[in-house]
């Protein structure tokens, strides 16, 4: 489960789930810095490119801001 949002906004009912099925998954690594998988996708919702995903420990964040 993916769950995107944009924090600008400020609500949480802007929020969105994505299955992981639902999605191309380009790239999977861990950030140098944080030491936190991330991976870059894509979904046919989001036309303008690959996302980045953060995993926090439950589930994986994606924040559009």
């Amino acid at each position: 489960m993916i769950e995107v949002y944009n924090s600008a906004y400020g609500t949480q009912q802007k929020r969105r789930v994505l299955s992981m099925d639902e999605v191309t998954i380009h790239t999977q690594k861990i950030c140098q810095f944080t030491a936190r998988p991330y991976i870059i996708f894509e979904h046919p919702d989001f036309p303008l490119g690959g996302l980045r995903a953060e995993f926090n420990g439950e589930k994986w964040c994606c924040d559009l801001d």
